[in-house]
């Protein structure tokens, strides 16, 4: 008995795309949704919250009103397009691990939280170019 991992991989990644509302062809949402996630870990452990908790994905929860009040206007300002300018910027867990130091270093999202747009714009812009590597990468 064979096993059709192309077709179980798929399935896979419709399930998941189903529970977090991604369309499937959005690669740049889903990853940005995964960053958000660490972001929010991050975030939480600073709190004094147990590492070992999960995130509550209920509707309501913290998680889904910090999603709502930090995290998803950072599409606004082009956050995610800067983070990841191609599908090989978003497939490289060192590509990631990077994204989410550029995210938090950059405290972009206190910035944009804030309403300081200018320094948002030129924050991306500096992203944009720290991150223009992996548009020569084929």
């Amino acid at each position: 008995m064979t096993i059709d991992w192309k077709l179980l991989l798929f399935e896979y990644k419709q399930d998941i795309s189903l529970l977090v509302n991604i369309k499937p062809n959005h690669w740049r949402q889903e990853i940005a949704y995964s960053l958000c996630e660490l972001y929010y870990l991050q975030y939480r452990t600073q709190l004094c919250y147990r590492y070992d908790q999960k995130i509550d994905l209920r509707p309501g929860s913290d998680f889904n009103r910090f999603m709502e009040s930090h995290m998803k206007p950072l599409s606004k300002y082009r956050v995610w397009d800067a983070l990841f300018p191609n599908y090989i910027s978003a497939n490289s867990s060192v590509a990631i691990d990077e994204a989410l130091h550029l995210l938090v270093d950059s405290r972009i999202v206190d910035r944009v939280y804030s309403g300081d747009i200018v320094t948002v714009s030129k924050i991306v812009h500096s992203i944009e170019k720290k991150r223009s590597k992996y548009l020569d990468v084929l």
